[in-house]
């Protein structure tokens, strides 16, 4: 194969062995010139080059093509489709979900905004409770109950539920935060993680 030197337009005699080991990058045998050139630019089977087999276009870095923000424009218009998809479809339980509250309050704090209340009966335990009879007409309900949550947490509706010996329901009442919180216990009737509060 043959090729021509770029600086002195010397026709140069080339290996595929000499093309593979620098890259298609040689060096001129002329003594007075030795530059290195891309020999891909003007390669040939023949030494004929007027009609060049193969012609390779290279940019030196000088020539670098310019860069266009087209990359950018469309990583910022994904990312604002992604939060606009969060936002619709996650948009409510996304406050409650443990992973990303922290992070969701302290995005509120920049913007003085508030999250909903953090829910989640899971997170809550009945440490200890007792049924106890005050007369023959009225039975007194207390229980313990802690909230293993990291996060602040509304008090939850207690349901009771009275069993026969048989095991079957006779008697049940969903009680709401006001009916068994002290009554100088102010709304929204949240307390902290890991606080047991007794409830009657």
């Amino acid at each position: 194969m043959f090729t021509r030197c770029t600086e002195c337009r010397t026709l140069q005699k080339v290996t595929t062995e000499q093309l593979r080991a620098g890259h298609g990058m040689v060096r001129c045998k002329k003594k007075k010139c030795l530059a290195l050139f891309n020999a891909l630019e003007s390669i040939s089977d023949t030494d004929n080059l007027d009609t060049p087999i193969a012609t390779t276009s290279w940019l030196s870095p000088q020539e670098k093509a310019p860069e266009k923000p087209y990359w950018l424009i469309g990583s910022l218009i994904g990312l604002t489709v992604l939060f606009a998809q969060l936002s619709y479809f996650e948009g409510l339980a996304l406050p409650q979900n443990p992973t990303f509250r922290p992070w969701l309050e302290k995005f509120c704090e920049y913007l003085a905004c508030r999250l909903p209340t953090y829910r989640n009966t899971k997170e809550l335990i009945v440490l200890q409770g007792a049924l106890t009879t005050q007369t023959d007409e009225f039975v007194a309900f207390s229980a313990v109950i802690s909230n293993q949550a990291a996060f602040e947490q509304a008090y939850p509706k207690l349901k009771l539920t009275l069993l026969d010996y048989a095991g079957l329901p006779f008697s049940q009442r969903v009680f709401q935060p006001y009916d068994y919180l002290p009554k100088e216990s102010a709304a929204p009737f949240c307390y902290c993680p890991m606080q047991p509060v007794k409830s009657a």
